[in-house]
This record gives C-alpha cells, sequence and structure tokens, in this order.
C-alpha cells in the first residue's frame, strides 16, 4: 500500500494540504510548478506569491477559497482566482477547497485541489479573436449545418446578399442558391460530409433583391467536440 503523500505526489493536478490552523503540511510538485515556487512547510493558507480575483482586484491570502473553507468549515466551489508567480506570470485557476474530518468529526485540515484554466482562457480568446475577424471581414462568411441551415451570417454577408443576419439564420442555405444550381449544393454537402475542402469554386448566388452574384466559394468542414459546421466564404 501507498502512503497518502505519495499518491498525492505522483498526481499531475496541483494538490496540498493544511492543518485546522491553515498551515501547509504538504503539496505536491504539481502545485510547486503551478505557484512558480516551493514555499516553507508551514506557510498559511496557500503558497502562492500573490493572488487576484477574476476581476485583477488583489485577493488577501486570508481571504482565499482555502482560508473561507477552514474559518466556515464547508468546500468552495465555483470561485475562479488568479495566482501570480514570483516571475511576473500570473495563472488563472479553479481552487476545491475541502475540510478534512477527524473521527469525532472536528477539522482537523483540508486539502486543496487546484485546475488551471489557461487552456480554457485561451481557447476563448482565440474563439473572441475569430468572432471579431468574422465580423469585420470585407467577405461573405457564412456557417451552416452538414443539413445545409444557415447558423452564422456576417455583416459582409448582408452588404453583398443583402439579407439581415436575423433573415437567414435558421433558413436553408438554398434560400441564396438559384433552382438550376440546388443539386451543386448537395455534391458540396455530401462532399463536407466526407471532410474535403473546397478551394476558390466560381458558381452564382441570389441576393434578396433577385440580383445575380458571381461569387468564389471556399468552403472549409470546421470540426468541434461533437458535430462538423461547414463554412462558406464568398
Amino acid at each position: 500500500m501507498h502512503d497518502v503523500d505519495t499518491v498525492l505526489q505522483a498526481l499531475p493536478v496541483a494538490v496540498y494540504l493544511t492543518d485546522p490552523e491553515g498551515r501547509i503540511t504538504f503539496y505536491n510538485e504539481a502545485a510547486a510548478a503551478m505557484w512558480g515556487q516551493s514555499p516553507e512547510l508551514g506557510t498559511r493558507w496557500c503558497g502562492t506569491w500573490r493572488l487576484y480575483w477574476p476581476d485583477g482586484r488583489p485577493m488577501a491570502h486570508d481571504e482565499c477559497p482555502m482560508a473561507v473553507t477552514l474559518r466556515e468549515g464547508r468546500p468552495v466551489r465555483g470561485v475562479e482566482a488568479i495566482l501570480e508567480q514570483p516571475g511576473g506570470q500570473r495563472v488563472p485557476f479553479m481552487p476545491y477547497p475541502t475540510p478534512l474530518r477527524d473521527a469525532s468529526g472536528q477539522i482537523a485540515g483540508a486539502v486543496n485541489l487546484m485546475m488551471d484554466l489557461t487552456p480554457r482562457y485561451a481557447a476563448e480568446s482565440d474563439s473572441a479573436r475569430l468572432a471579431a475577424i468574422v465580423a469585420s471581414s470585407d467577405d461573405a462568411i457564412i456557417s451552416k449545418t452538414l443539413e445545409g441551415r444557415i447558423t452564422s451570417w456576417n455583416a459582409a454577408a448582408t452588404r453583398i446578399f443583402g439579407f439581415e443576419a436575423d433573415e437567414m439564420i435558421g433558413q436553408p442555405i438554398i434560400r441564396i442558391i438559384p433552382p438550376e444550381l440546388h443539386a451543386e449544393e448537395v455534391e458540396i454537402l455530401a462532399r463536407l460530409g466526407r471532410g474535403e475542402r473546397i478551394d476558390h469554386y466560381e458558381t452564382v448566388r441570389v441576393a434578396k433583391d433577385a440580383r445575380r452574384v458571381e461569387v468564389s466559394l471556399t468552403v472549409s468542414p470546421v470540426r468541434e467536440a461533437s458535430s462538423t459546421s461547414p463554412f462558406m466564404r464568398a
């Protein structure tokens, strides 16, 4: 049988333990890596150089989730924070402090698991950047499902085709395709379903005022966790 410290040390996530007064009694290497330092045992509440609330306001160590857990005798969940390493790097994280009780029910200390939120924040930043690019593009950028139903419609699509986004989102893409070219869209959707990309395809689409618009399409499948959404760029 392995002892608790050996097991916790082997975990790839940051974990540390405190006594009832909040003095650190153990931390694993992942916690030291997240903190950017190896604090002395006995340091109170956490091993972080500095702490901040998600909005950037400084967080006093005795206000941190671990301190709240020990003071109120309850787990703290759903509270995000930002730690600053001695070198200045800031790491957003989600703590999961939980009180530990002895056989009599008295608090004997607490354990805290800290999840690094950097990948999630980076993904949100990338999504926001992509949304800004799509919104400001001079090209019509339209996303649709593999069934051909429109899910997004940028400002350039409105300028080129005349339809507002609220007129088109949820509508079938064939609304802007001439009847004689509907079979072409069936083939495009079939190719997207196979994961193929279509580059610079010259064709014709129809604007709101019935005007025919010559376009060069680039259509790419976009894979998400559970679906594929083609994007059309005209």
